[in-house]
């Protein structure tokens, strides 16, 4: 390949995108509709997205708002929209470990006042994804949590945040812990992803198939990933975006080593998941 700087190419700014998109409702009426044509939208794209010789997806996923007709059923409760959260989390394979990041997690979500409704296995359908991406999907475990009857609801978005972050400086400090990550833990929205092709993603979620499942808004995300290892964690979407340039670049890593010489009394300490590593 020619990496020689010829008339409006420049090297220096090649990239590759990954596939994102956004789907609303403008009336902001939830309907199961949105989810539809979001599986219509990530069939589209499969070329948008990095797979291995054997087919197993880079990562996608959805994040949808919270449905409170779908968690209402689910939970048997009278839930109002604001006033009650989801939390998934990607939890150790290994018994013992699952244990103390359950309790970890739906201990982290009382503290802050909230009421556990709901407990459990988020339902897969095995059959969609490729036989070959199975060993690489992690277990992901579902809390359905309410809050206080007289909380505004900046009250209950700042405590489903205190308790992501009390999940957090447990579990990326603690080996006890090792395999717990949050995907999402908010009064406002869920994500849903792995290591999965676009096309993969609402079939295999089955909750995304159940027609009470009504949402507003839904984007999503398929991974191209060029420069770091593919993992469930580091599939999109994150907790609140889905970005389809490339962040995690060589030139980026120069800035930031720059930064870091000429302020060297700043810390720039972050704590990542697995697959955060450069291959």
């Amino acid at each position: 390949m020619n990496h020689s700087t010829f008339g409006l190419y420049d090297p220096a700014r090649d990239h590759s995108d990954c596939g994102v998109g956004f789907l609303t409702r403008l009336d902001g009426t939830p309907c199961h509709d949105v989810i539809r044509k979001g599986d219509q939208a990530l069939r589209a794209i499969p070329h948008r997205g990095g797979k291995s010789a054997e087919g197993v997806g880079d990562g996608a996923g959805v994040s949808v708002d919270l449905s409170v007709e779908f968690f209402g059923a689910l939970t048997d409760e009278p839930l109002r929209t604001g006033h009650f959260g989801v939390a998934n989390c990607f939890v150790p394979k290994d018994t013992s470990r699952r244990a103390a990041a359950v309790a970890l997690v739906a201990r982290s979500i009382t503290d802050q006042g909230f009421e556990l409704l709901l407990v459990r296995d988020v339902p897969v359908d095995h059959s969609v994804a490729r036989p070959a991406a199975e060993p690489h999907q992690l277990p992901l475990v579902q809390w359905v949590f309410r809050a206080p009857e007289d909380w505004v609801r900046t009250a209950v978005d700042a405590a489903a945040h205190r308790a992501l972050l009390a999940i957090e400086a447990v579990a990326y400090a603690d080996d006890t812990y090792a395999g717990l990550y949050p995907l999402s833990l908010s009064a406002r929205t869920q994500v849903l992803k792995g290591r999965l092709n676009s096309g993969e993603v609402i079939g295999y979620f089955s909750d995304l198939n159940d027609p009470r499942h009504s949402v507003r808004s839904l984007y999503f995300h398929t991974r191209f990933s060029t420069n770091t290892e593919p993992h469930p964690t580091m599939a999109q979407p994150f907790r609140l975006m889905a970005h389809n340039g490339e962040l995690n670049t060589d030139r980026n890593r120069a800035c930031a080593a720059r930064r870091s010489r000429s302020d060297p009394g700043r810390s720039h300490s972050a704590s990542t998941p697995p697959g955060s590593r450069r291959r």
